[in-house]
């Protein structure tokens, strides 16, 4: 499913406004799609059945997060461009939040918007071509459907985190974002270690002698309790990790502030 298709004259179109039937193409594939509408989903192009095209297993969560999304860094100030297509690289950003600095120099964010699982090497692969296609950070935002188990975790409960959102809350080191698209809002998950105590146990060996094994203690590596914090859709600078000389993550909008 895409938000966004090529006209007859290759232009970029959005399914959500009012367009005509098509014929309309994919930006990344190249093959034909259909606009399709509807009262309980969001307007969508979609692939013949058995498309190859990657965009195709898109889910209409994904699709309303990223719309919701753009829609929120524009309200906020940002230049938003859904489904941004890197033909060369091989490479289609979900999500491309620009604004100008105060030195009038143009800063770019990719945010990739994660409904399903992904592999860690990917995830790392992606953040590395997304420098090399000159996008200041790469921001990483799962939806409540694949973070669910942290999303509705109840104080200390343990929960069992994917390695995709370990490897986000490690390598950038701040928490997991999250994205509720129908509430229209983002949250901060942050992940703390469990600690397993260890344990003695002794007994007789055969010939009446004491003896035992000490088991010590350890942190599970996918365990973590959750704490949820409610952000917001602007993005911000933090002190970064590894070397980083800051990363991006999303906060909440200042008090007062009508932008």
């Amino acid at each position: 499913m895409l938000l966004i298709a090529a006209n007859t004259a290759g232009a970029r179109t959005l399914a959500t406004r009012d367009l005509q039937n098509g014929p309309y193409t994919c930006p990344q594939c190249s093959t034909d799609v259909v606009l399709k509408r509807g009262r309980k989903v969001t307007a969508h192009f979609a692939h013949t059945p058995g498309s190859a095209c990657q965009a195709a297993g898109e889910s209409t969560r994904h699709l309303l997060a990223k719309q919701v999304l753009a829609e929120e860094f524009t309200r906020l100030g940002y230049q938003a461009h859904i489904e941004v297509v890197h033909h060369a690289a091989g490479r289609r950003v979900d999500v491309v939040a620009a604004r100008t600095d105060e030195h009038g120099r143009q800063r770019r964010v990719a945010v990739e918007i994660q409904d399903s699982a992904i592999q860690v090497d990917t995830a790392k692969k992606r953040v590395v071509l997304d420098r090399r296609l000159g996008y200041d950070a790469t921001v990483w935002l799962f939806t409540t459907y694949r973070a669910a188990a942290l999303f509705h975790a109840k104080p200390d409960a343990e929960v069992r985190v994917p390695n995709e959102m370990l490897w986000a809350d490690h390598r950038y080191g701040h928490g997991v974002h999250l994205i509720d698209p129908d509430g229209r809002a983002v949250w901060r998950a942050e992940l703390s270690e469990v600690y397993r105590e260890g344990e003695s146990r002794e007994w007789y060996d055969e010939d009446g002698d004491p003896t035992g094994v000490d088991y010590p203690g350890y942190v599970p590596k996918t365990i973590r309790t959750v704490q949820l914090h409610q952000a917001g859709f602007r993005l911000t600078s933090a002190p970064g990790l590894f070397g980083d000389a800051w990363s991006i993550v999303f906060a909440a909008e200042p008090e007062g502030s009508t932008s």
